[in-house]
């Protein structure tokens, strides 16, 4: 009797995830969750006091309902998390609309006002949870985990940050008294969000991930010094990471370095976080590269990573400082 086995599944790395739609689909439906969040907690307040004589006492006991569906959303994301795909996000979705439509409805009732918020807190509970599961096991880390709850975070503080002087010109007496403009205002960008996880392949990460290679490009100098000075110029930073991950595949096809396309987008979009991150895999890969034909780096990964943080600038000179050690004294042998 023969046994057959499954072929187990490849673990994702940072650089697969970067380059996959499946993920920036995730991080596209959490901003869009966010923004929606973000009007209903700073609005909803407004909208009720706007639309009925309830007490504060009321109030506050329709609050602490979502309240208590934030902690229940922690069983349905254990439900989503074993069923391998991403439908149930869509689930989320619904019983967010759901509650807002019955919030944006009935302002003046306190019991239907209960159940809103308990069905929002449950669709934003499960949601904050599984988002960054989802990421992290497809990496099977707990600094997966970490990196990505970190991100989802930094992202939610960041469009809040904007959203605050945005808001005072939205939220106008006109549409606080509205029930329609109301729920338009919250509903949109979870419909938005939603309508971007369509593309997204429905086993998400739960299968290995595609092979990613790209013709490399002859390693050009750079001056580590001009280099630094051009960062000052506007995007330059996003065209020097394209070149650089395209240059450095003369020397390595790893799968943990980002295709050139996906640097630059990544860079584009979420410069300031994922930069560190970048520069670490550029770092490693240099280190690995340069230990393989028996020399020392003669930067650590850590300090390049330091750098990333302090003094972006910087931290590329070195990367660049190193692609030059390792195209003038290394080229000749990688290309025999």
């Amino acid at each position: 009797m023969v046994i057959s086995q499954k072929t187990p599944v490849k673990k994702w790395t940072w650089a697969d995830l970067q380059s996959s739609y499946r993920f920036w689909g995730l991080v596209f439906y959490f901003v869009a969750f966010g923004f929606s969040q973000y009007f209903f907690s700073t609005a909803g307040l407004l909208f009720i006091k706007a639309n009925s004589d309830l007490s504060m006492t009321d109030i506050g006991t329709v609050h602490a309902t979502q309240q208590a569906g934030l902690f229940f959303g922690a069983i349905l994301a254990w439900v989503a998390s074993r069923i391998k795909n991403y439908y149930m996000l869509y689930l989320f979705s619904g019983l967010v609309l759901l509650g807002f439509s019955l919030f944006s409805s009935n302002p003046g009732n306190v019991e239907v006002l209960v159940i809103a918020e308990f069905l929002i807190g449950l669709g934003i509970g499960a949601m904050l949870l599984i988002i960054p599961a989802f990421i992290a096991g497809a990496i099977g880390s707990v600094e997966a985990f970490v990196l990505a709850f970190g991100m989802l975070v930094t992202l939610k503080f960041g469009f809040n940050i904007v959203m605050m002087p945005i808001s005072t010109y939205l939220y106008t007496a006109s549409l606080l008294e509205d029930p329609v403009g109301f729920f338009t205002l919250v509903s949109t960008p979870i419909i938005v969000g939603t309508l971007l996880l369509l593309p997204v392949k429905s086993c998400l990460f739960y299968e290995s991930p595609p092979l990613r290679e790209t013709p490399p490009q002859p390693a050009k100098y750079r001056s580590p010094v001009i280099t630094f000075f051009l960062f000052v110029v506007p995007f330059y930073y996003i065209f020097w990471f394209v070149k650089i991950h395209a240059e450095i595949r003369t020397f390595t096809q790893s799968p943990t370095l980002l295709t050139p396309k996906c640097a630059g987008w990544s860079m584009f979009l979420l410069p300031f976080f994922v930069a560190p991150i970048i520069v670490s895999r550029l770092s490693d890969n240099q280190c690995t590269i340069i230990e393989s034909n028996g020399q020392v780096p003669r930067y650590k990964t850590w300090l390049v990573v330091l750098f990333a943080f302090l003094l972006l600038p910087l931290s590329a000179a070195l990367i660049q400082a190193q692609m030059n050690e390792i195209s003038g004294n290394l080229g000749q042998k990688a290309a025999q």
